[in-house]
């Protein structure tokens, strides 16, 4: 794996809820797994399981090594029972311009989100540039699919430039631009999270990684129900 120290990272994130891993700029796969990304996305902003993100989860080694860990972590202190199996990858390209994809705050299904930057904008021009604005611990780990159902739905209110000012009054927000291209693993079901747009006269796409490991609800829950309609 890009970071050799996974423990020290892991130790923290059921307390923090999200942590920075080291950066990944210099990484020999990192350009090639972009340049791999953009021809099999095409004119599509939204690749689930490319054969390009297939690749990068074995060049970062993140089957071998961080995948054992998390499954450890879920059973040992979140008492939740995962399958090693149950990792979704997907690879999201944002244009330019493209106002539809700015703060669409949410919670992930999964109990843990890897968010890995393979091209990020220069921000010197632009002040919106994809940034990812995200609020650790914003709610505690749901106890079943009901309670996971509507505090997704109380927090859609919150699902603007203005909600997520509102929200960073009462609970801690933290922005990344990932120029530092360090990734960012954090706790996927109980971190509210949405980016903001990229500005039209931004000359790059925004291109991240996002690996989403164990989803604790029923096979026909809300997360699974979503992932089926997106693969229409």
């Amino acid at each position: 794996m890009y970071c050799d120290n996974l423990d020290f990272y892991l130790e923290q994130l059921p307390r923090v809820g999200a942590v920075k891993l080291p950066s990944v700029k210099d990484a020999s796969w990192r350009s090639r797994t972009y340049d791999q990304c953009m021809k099999e996305l095409g004119v599509k902003s939204y690749g689930e399981n490319l054969q390009a993100n297939l690749e990068f989860l074995r060049h970062s080694s993140i089957i071998t090594d961080l995948l054992p860990k998390l499954v450890e972590l879920a059973k040992q202190q979140l008492n939740v029972n995962v399958s090693p199996n149950d990792v979704y990858n997907v690879c999201r390209l944002v244009r330019p311009g493209d106002a539809s994809e700015g703060y669409r705050g949410h919670f992930d299904s999964h109990l843990f989100t890897l968010v890995t930057p393979l091209n990020i904008p220069n921000f010197s021009n632009v002040r919106n540039g994809g940034q990812l604005h995200y609020f650790p611990m914003a709610r505690k780990q749901p106890r079943n699919e009901i309670q996971n159902i509507f505090g997704k739905v109380a927090y859609k209110r919150y699902n603007s430039e203005t909600g997520f000012e509102k929200l960073a009054t009462k609970t801690v927000r933290k922005i990344d631009d990932f120029q530092d291209y360090c990734p960012l693993l954090f706790m996927g079901n109980t971190t509210f999270h949405g980016n903001s747009p990229i500005q039209a006269n931004s000359t790059e796409n925004r291109m991240t990684i996002l690996t989403h490991f164990f989803d604790p609800s029923p096979r026909y829950g809300l997360g699974a129900v979503m992932r089926k309609i997106r693969r229409r």
